[in-house]
């Protein structure tokens, strides 16, 4: 399942670029000349196009200008990182003038490398490890950096960037988010381990090439600076929860990047975090009328419920998640 950037981005959306737009943009550009363009289904918050020409392939991908762009440029500069660090990340071609992004209609477009292989399943053991391993790796690649504490409370913020009719769009919504925020800030954050993120990495971003052996992580267009369990919270959603993911937590732990008294301390309280960022998303789009990236508007409906479930659930079930059992 996709999941939103932590964003504020509430900009009027500026309409899609045509298919004509971005063949022309990589004919000017990147010298594409003749390529075959072609829509994939659209993400959240950007539109993706297939590349072809001869035997090669590329993705192109737009994003509106603006604060989401200059995410976009920091995603693409984490995943040419993670790609020389031996992990496929479609990172970057760079343009005839030496860009990461060129502008086109009022987005910014870049053309991506090619990763090959399957999406990953959540549900699968065997798939979780790889996911737990090609996350520690590339949070490694990234290394890590200390933040002062006023830093640190503020990135845990989120009521101030929505308005009120968003917040108060159901009634349960304010008060959840509020106590998320507020067991945040007893955990105290700056002691977490902060560093670059992939920002969204959700089950269907990862790459398994069964021909190389190699798990790849791709779509780093949510890339920002916080603890590494926002990531690791991220994936946990889509693999059961913490009872669910104990294949995947147990090999990102594997990896050293993270200590496990660090993740038994405070992985629920980003999950918290995580589901009331759900929230406010998924009421905001509801608002709006806003069906990109999901079939019908039962998919924002069923989004928004499923973080009304965690929030809400029985104080019980907020205990500190556990060490991942096993080897």
């Amino acid at each position: 399942m996709s999941r939103p950037p932590d964003s504020d981005d509430t900009a009027p959306s500026t309409p899609t670029p045509s298919r004509e737009d971005i063949a022309a943009a990589l004919t000017s550009h990147w010298g594409l000349t003749g390529a075959e363009v072609a829509p994939l289904m659209g993400g959240m918050n950007s539109a993706t196009w297939t590349v072809r020409r001869g035997a090669t392939r590329w993705v192109a991908k737009t994003v509106p200008q603006g604060a989401e762009a200059k995410r976009f440029r920091y995603g693409l500069e984490l995943s040419a990182k993670a790609e020389a660090a031996g992990v496929p990340s479609g990172a970057p071609v760079i343009s005839g003038g030496g860009h990461m992004t060129r502008p086109v209609k009022g987005h910014a477009l870049a053309l991506l490398r090619w990763v090959e292989g399957r999406e990953l399943d959540a549900r699968d053991e065997t798939d979780q490890k790889r996911m737990g391993t090609a996350l520690a790796r590339v949070h490694r690649v990234f290394g890590a950096r200390p933040v002062e504490r006023g830093y640190a409370a503020a990135q845990f913020e989120l009521l101030a960037h929505y308005a009120d009719e968003v917040v108060d769009s159901r009634p349960w919504i304010r008060s959840a988010v509020e106590a998320a925020s507020e067991r945040l800030r007893r955990l105290r954050p700056e002691t977490l381990t902060w560093g670059p993120l992939h920002g969204d990495p959700a089950p269907e971003h990862f790459r398994f090439d069964s021909d190389t052996g190699l798990c790849g992580l791709i779509d780093w267009g949510a890339a920002n600076v916080k603890p590494r369990l926002y990531d690791v919270a991220t994936v946990v959603m889509d693999a059961g929860g913490p009872e669910g993911a104990g294949p995947l937590l147990r090999a990102y732990l594997a990896e050293r990047a993270l200590a496990a008294d660090e993740l038994e301390r405070a992985l629920t309280q980003l999950l918290d975090f995580r589901y009331a960022i759900n929230a406010l998303y998924y009421a905001e789009r509801i608002l709006r009328g806003d069906m990109t990236g999901v079939n019908d508007a039962s998919g924002n409906e069923d989004r928004l419920e499923e973080a009304h479930r965690w929030l809400t659930r029985p104080a019980a079930g907020r205990r500190t998640a556990r060490r991942p059992a096993g080897p």
